[in-house]
């Protein structure tokens, strides 16, 4: 592996580093989430089918998002009529994460190890939308792919393959303390001349020691653990975290936007206004005056 020390010996937790194949057009990155992981999920009573998801998901969007050009984030939405009703997970260009989710009660009864096809159920009402939003004033693109009966990481392969036209593997593994994952890509442009490093990356992701994976104790271990014979360039690893832009400055520009006959039936109903963030479930409070106040300047004059 053709990379600097620093690189190799990262610890592999809370992480996540690109590297290419020396002399081939095929790039990878490798990801794990511990604690960021744990963060995304402190706040919320998942069922253990939907944490695994939640999980993956997560894994999956930072892979995703440390491929982007732009400053803005990625955002991961399944929408089914199953017993997950909704999960979101959204990655910015820092790799700040953060993620929610609605359930049916029979949720809370499918084993960890659920299959996506079972959370979702019908999988002709099911689909998976990702979502680039560049957060500068440029135009915002969405895929929307239908789902199958396959993995999240086969699912994202898909996405890939359908809506950007690139030839990628993934692989997601997650576990009680957290998840990592790994995502290969042949480059567009790749010519005939890198189909035999395409090929073996592509039988190595297939064939990799899962198990070893998981427990590699550096980011040099994780790609080593997935790809040990091919010569790799590994670049300096990120760190990974928890992050949600929740605000009061924001909620009271929600608040705004219900407008002042909105916040009078609420203080009507229950004497203040509260919002709970479904991200990070951290509450806002408002008496009736500070309520009112986000209001004060409508008779001003112009």
């Amino acid at each position: 592996m053709n990379t600097a020390a620093a690189s190799t010996s990262t610890p592999s937790r809370d992480a996540l580093a690109r590297f290419v194949l020396e002399g081939a057009a095929v790039r990878g990155a490798v990801v794990s989430l511990d604690a960021t992981l744990r963060d995304i999920l402190g706040g919320h009573p998942y069922p253990p089918a939907l944490v695994r998801a939640l999980a993956e998901f997560a894994a999956a969007a930072a892979l995703l998002a440390s491929t982007l050009k732009f400053k803005g984030s990625l955002v991961v939405q399944l929408a089914s009529e199953g017993p997950v009703r909704l999960a979101v997970v959204e990655c910015d260009a820092s790799l700040g994460l953060r993620a929610t989710a609605q359930w049916r009660d029979e949720a809370g009864a499918l084993p960890a190890d659920a299959t996506l096809a079972v959370l979702v159920g019908d999988l002709a009402r099911a689909r998976l939308a990702i979502t680039l939003d560049p957060k500068d004033g440029g135009p915002i693109y969405q895929g929307v792919v239908a789902i199958g009966g396959g993995s999240i990481a086969g699912l994202i392969e898909h996405y890939l393959a359908t809506s950007e036209q690139i030839d990628s593997r993934m692989v997601l593994v997650a576990g009680d303390d957290g998840v990592r994952g790994l995502l290969v890509q042949r480059l567009p442009g790749a010519g005939p001349e890198d189909d035999d490093a395409w090929q073996r990356a592509v039988a190595a992701v297939a064939a990799f020691d899962r198990v070893r994976f998981a427990r590699a104790a550096t980011i040099g271990d994780l790609v080593a653990a997935a790809l040990p014979e091919e010569d790799i360039r590994l670049f300096a690893a990120r760190a990974t975290r928890f992050a949600c832009p929740c605000s009061e400055t924001r909620v009271e520009r929600a608040l705004r936007l219900l407008g002042r006959a909105e916040i009078e039936t609420l203080l009507a109903e229950r004497g203040d206004v509260e919002v709970t963030c479904e991200f990070c479930n951290r509450t806002y409070a408002l008496d009736p005056a500070s309520a009112r106040a986000l209001f004060s300047d409508e008779s001003r004059p112009a």
